[in-house]
């Protein structure tokens, strides 16, 4: 049976180097790209034409995980919009010149903004966010080609991710609220919250995520759009307290939490998908995450006092 190339697409993130692993572990042939060096090949989104027009030879399928960061939608928003919605379509047509018939988009939770209740791949999307309003820009991008019969298209959605990175040396995104809580708490013994810490949070471990990746690889389901979720639903603030209590009864560092008084607004919640069968159900745990990150952490303090 002939071997099935991947090409992953932001090849140095987070989330692509575990699927990269876990893509080889199947016997995939993986094919990375991304915009510096290091990798098989060099595509960089801010030059869409660029992109669009490369030919790399024969692809089965490409997993697009490229987003401009969080920040950047902040600092400058229009460029973070224009680089997301031409990159988005470049990739597309990329796969279309190519011949690529499969693709795969890694969106985001925040397409849904604030809303509370049941969120299924069927729940109308309201973004409050230029970060939520991107994706699903991409969203619709390749909805659009898929439903012209130019690519299949698939896309997946995971709320918050959790898993220690594959490279810590690679990893930039220590802002996220699971790597940034433990950090503090190795580097400073002091987890600090910008609010009181009472909105909700879904979380997913990259294990899981990689897991209905590959389910969509190899089933090839007629359905479009997948939820990854988590098990463990709960506030920011009892994410710290977890993260608190590890700390101090595993690891003896005497961590505290700081945050300002107040209430926000809780919007209650259930992230979870349609389409899942046995095979798929999470098993990812929130506490082992952070038991492992601790562990890495300190090991990494202690190698560079060395």
């Amino acid at each position: 049976m002939k071997q099935k190339s991947v090409l992953i697409t932001g090849a140095n993130g987070y989330i692509a180097l575990h699927l990269a692993r876990m893509l080889k572990v199947n016997n995939f042939k993986v094919v990375t790209a991304a915009r510096n060096s290091g990798t098989d090949f060099i595509m960089d989104f801010s030059k869409p034409s660029e992109v669009a027009s490369m030919d790399i030879g024969e692809i089965d399928a490409m997993v697009h995980t490229v987003s401009p960061n969080e920040g950047l939608y902040t600092t400058d928003p229009l460029r973070a919009l224009s680089e997301n919605a031409a990159g988005i379509h470049a990739a597309l047509d990329f796969c279309k010149n190519n011949n690529i018939r499969d693709f795969i988009y890694f969106s985001s939770f925040h397409v849904f903004g604030a809303q509370g209740g049941i969120l299924t791949e069927n729940t109308s999307v309201a973004p409050r966010s230029n970060y939520g309003l991107a994706h699903y820009t991409a969203e619709q991008t390749i909805q659009m080609f898929d439903r012209t019969n130019q690519v299949n298209g698939w896309i997946i959605r995971p709320s918050n991710l959790f898993g220690v990175p594959a490279e810590l040396g690679k990893f930039k995104r220590w802002n996220l609220i699971p790597f940034l809580f433990c950090k503090e708490a190795v580097e400073k013994n002091t987890i600090t919250l910008l609010t009181s810490g009472n909105q909700l949070r879904n979380f997913v471990g990259v294990s899981d995520v990689c897991k209905k990746l590959l389910w969509i690889l190899e089933r090839k389901p007629k359905e479009r759009i997948f939820h990854a979720y988590g098990n463990e639903t709960m506030s920011v603030l009892q994410y710290a307290e977890l993260v608190q209590k590890i700390g101090t009864e595993l690891f003896d560092l005497p961590v505290s939490i700081t945050r300002p008084r107040g209430d926000d607004q809780v919007v209650g919640f259930e992230f979870t998908s349609l389409y899942d069968n046995t095979s798929l159900t999470p098993k990812d745990q929130l506490e082992s995450f952070v038991k492992e990150m601790f562990q890495v952490l300190l090991a990494g303090n202690k190698k560079r006092s060395e």
